[in-house]
C-alpha cells in the first residue's frame, strides 16, 4: 500500500535539520495557541472589569496582571507572526536544497552515461524540472512545511475546544467538528482549483514556447528572415489566453463556493453566540472567552490544511521516490584492470535493436595519437564514449582510464569567465597552468582582447560580457584538453574538435595538442584527412568493426577504404583549387 501524503512529506521534512524544525515547531505551536490564550485572558480581563463596575470598586489593581499578560501575548504574537513566513520559507528552501543535492549526487554517481541517459531517469528528472510543478514557486519543501503546519493545527483546535467545553461540555466537540468539516471542504475546493490550473499548463507552456521564439537570440535570425513574428504572436496569444481563461473561470467558481464555507461558519458561530447569550449562568468574562475561542477556531480551520499542496508537490515527491529506486546509491566507477592499458576487447554495443559495434578490439599506446575514421554513423563517437568509460559494453571488455578527458564537437560553452572556462577541465590547476594551456593552443591573444580579459564572462547577457565565434570557442575547448593533459590526464579524446576552424588553424591546433599531450594517449576523430594523416596510427571503423589499422602511408599502399576516402577528399580539394 503506498504511503499517505503525510508520511511521504515527513521524510522530506527531516531534511531541514532538527534545530530548524524545532524552531518552526515552537513558533507555530505558539501562534496556534495564541488566539485561544488571548480569548481566555480577554475574558478574564472583561470579567474583572465587570466585577469592578458591579461592586463599585475604583481600584485598578485587579486588571493590571491580565492587561499586562494580554499586551505581552499580542506583542509576542505579532513579532512571531512576522517571523513565521521567513522561517517557514527557510525550512522549505533547506529541504529543496537537500533534495537537489541528493538527486545530483545520485545521478552523478551513476557509473556510465547510458545510465544517465536512461529514458526512465530522464522522465523523472523532467518531472522535477517541469513548469507544471513550479508555477506557484512552491516545491517539495513548501509542501512539507504546509503538511507539518496542518499536523500542528490540532493543537490550536484542541485548546479552543477545551475553552468551549468548560462552558457546556458538548460545545467544544461540536464546534471543532464543524471547523474540521468546513476546513476540509475548503481544502477540497482548492485541490480542484489546482487540478484545473495543472491542466492548463501544457497550453501555457506552448504559449511561452511560441513567445520565446520571438525574443530568443538563437531563433531571432530565422524568425525575422521568414517574417514569422505575427504568426508566432497569434499562436502564443491563443494558447496563453486559453490557459488564462480556464484559470480565471476556475478562480471565480472557487470564490463562489468559498462563500458557502463562510456562511457555514457564520451559522456555526451564530448558534454558539446565541447559546451563550441565552445562558444566564455564564459570566461576562466567560462570554468574551467563548467568543474568542470560536474566532480562533475559525482562523485555524480556514488556514490551509495541506491537502491542496498535493496537487503541486506530490508529482515531484513521487518522482524523487522513483529516482531513488533507479539510482539507489553511490556506485563506484569501473576500476582499471591494473594493466595500465586502455583497450577494447571484442566489444559489442548498440542502441536498442541497432547494433553499432560488433566485436571491436583496440589497444592504445601511451603518448600515441590514434585517429579514428569512418562514414557518418559508423560508431566513432560511441567508440570514444566506451574508451572514456561513459558507456559500458553489451559484450566484451573495456579497460578504461579514470583520468580521461574528452572534447566533443558539441562541447559546452559555459557562462563563466574565460579563465574558468578553461580551468573547469582541472579545478585543481594553478593560474600559471591555465594560462599555459591557453598559450599552448594559441588562445591567449583572443582572451586578452576581451573587455575584461581573463575575467570576462563569456555571454552577451552580462554587463561587460563577451561572446566568441565558433572557432574561438573551439580554441578554449582545446585549451581545456591541454590543461587536462598538463594535470595528469592519460587519455585525451578529440571528437571533431576543430570543425569550426579553417584548415590552417586546425593543423596548427593539432600540432599544438601533439606538443602538450605528454604521455597521454590521444584519440582523434575527424573527417579532415589533412589532419588525420599526421596521426601516429589510423584505424578505419566500418560495419561495426575495425577493418584497417596502420599509418597513413601503410593504409594508402593497402588501397582499401581509407585510401578511397583520402583520394576522394583530395580530389575535391584539387577541383576547388
Amino acid at each position: 500500500m503506498p504511503a499517505s501524503p503525510k508520511r511521504r512529506f515527513l521524510g522530506f521534512l527531516l531534511l531541514a535539520g532538527r534545530p530548524w524544525l524545532a524552531a518552526l515547531s515552537l513558533l507555530e505551536l505558539f501562534l496556534l495557541v495564541e488566539p485561544t490564550a488571548v480569548a481566555l485572558v480577554t475574558g478574564e480581563l472583561v470579567g474583572r472589569l465587570a466585577q469592578g463596575l458591579a461592586t463599585g470598586a475604583a481600584g485598578q489593581g485587579g486588571i493590571v496582571a491580565p492587561l499586562a499578560l494580554l499586551g505581552a501575548l499580542l506583542v509576542t504574537g505579532n513579532v512571531l507572526r512576522s517571523m513565521s513566513r521567513p522561517l517557514a520559507e527557510r525550512v522549505g528552501q533547506r529541504i529543496d536544497a537537500a533534495v537537489r543535492e541528493e538527486l545530483t549526487s545520485r545521478v552523478l554517481a551513476l557509473p556510465t552515461l547510458d545510465r544517465v541517459e536512461d529514458v526512465a531517469v530522464q522522465n523523472e528528472l523532467t518531472t522535477m524540472r517541469s513548469p507544471l510543478l513550479t508555477w506557484t514557486d512552491e516545491g517539495i519543501g513548501a509542501g512539507a512545511v504546509v503538511r507539518f503546519r496542518a499536523g500542528l493545527t490540532m493543537a490550536g483546535l484542541v485548546t479552543a475546544m477545551l475553552v468551549l467545553s468548560s462552558v457546556v461540555w458538548w460545545w467544544g466537540p461540536a464546534t471543532a467538528a464543524a471547523a474540521l468539516l468546513l476546513g476540509r471542504y475548503r481544502a477540497s475546493m482548492w485541490r480542484e482549483f489546482f487540478r484545473v490550473v495543472s491542466g492548463t499548463m501544457p497550453a501555457a507552456m506552448r504559449g511561452r514556447a511560441w513567445a520565446a521564439m520571438m525574443s530568443d537570440s538563437r531563433d531571432a535570425k530565422e524568425v525575422r528572415i521568414f517574417g514569422l513574428t505575427g504568426w508566432l504572436e497569434r499562436h502564443a496569444e491563443k494558447n496563453i489566453a486559453d490557459a488564462a481563461r480556464r484559470v480565471i473561470d476556475a478562480r471565480v467558481a472557487l470564490l463562489r463556493r468559498e462563500m458557502s464555507v463562510f456562511l457555514g461558519w457564520a451559522a456555526t458561530a451564530s448558534l454558539v453566540y446565541v447559546a451563550v447569550a441565552t445562558s444566564g449562568e455564564v459570566s461576562v468574562g466567560r462570554i468574551a472567552a467563548t467568543i474568542g475561542a470560536v474566532s480562533a477556531m475559525f482562523v485555524i480551520s480556514m488556514s490551509s490544511q495541506g491537502e491542496d499542496m498535493d496537487e503541486v508537490a506530490m508529482p515531484a515527491v513521487e518522482a524523487v521516490t522513483r529516482i531513488r529506486a533507479l539510482a539507489p546509491g553511490l556506485e563506484p566507477p569501473p576500476a582499471p584492470d591494473g594493466s595500465g592499458q586502455i583497450a577494447l576487447r571484442d566489444v559489442e554495443f548498440g542502441y536498442g535493436k541497432v547494433h553499432v559495434l560488433k566485436g571491436v578490439t583496440l589497444t592504445l599506446t601511451p603518448g600515441e595519437v590514434t585517429a579514428v575514421v569512418g562514414v557518418n554513423g559508423a560508431g566513432k563517437t560511441t567508440l570514444a564514449k566506451l574508451l572514456t568509460g561513459q558507456y559500458l559494453p553489451h559484450g566484451g571488455t573495456v579497460a578504461t582510464e579514470p583520468t580521461a578527458y574528452a572534447v566533443y564537437q558539441d562541447f559546452n560553452r559555459y557562462e563563466l569567465s574565460a579563465y574558468e572556462n578553461i580551468r573547469i577541465a582541472a579545478p585543481q590547476a594553478t593560474r600559471e597552468q591555465v594560462e599555459a594551456a591557453a598559450a599552448a593552443v594559441g588562445a591567449t591573444a583572443l582572451i586578452e582582447r576581451l573587455p575584461r580579459g581573463w575575467e570576462t564572462v563569456l555571454s552577451p547577457k552580462y554587463a561587460d560580457g563577451g561572446d566568441l565565434s565558433g572557432g574561438q570557442w573551439q580554441k578554449l575547448a582545446l585549451a581545456r584538453a591541454a590543461l587536462a593533459a598538463a594535470c595528469g590526464a592519460r587519455l585525451l579524446v578529440l571528437d571533431e574538435p576543430t570543425a569550426n576552424l579553417d584548415i590552417e588553424a586546425e593543423l596548427e591546433a593539432f600540432d599544438r595538442i601533439r606538443q602538450v599531450r605528454g604521455r597521454a594517449s590521444v584519440v582523434l576523430i575527424s573527417h579532415r584527412f589533412s589532419t588525420v594523416r599526421k596521426a601516429d596510427r589510423i584505424v578505419v571503423l566500418s560495419g561495426g568493426r575495425i577493418t584497417e589499422d596502420g599509418t597513413h602511408d601503410e593504409l594508402l599502399a593497402a588501397g582499401g577504404e581509407y585510401a578511397r576516402m583520402f583520394r576522394l577528399q583530395a580530389r575535391q580539394f584539387e577541383e576547388s583549387a
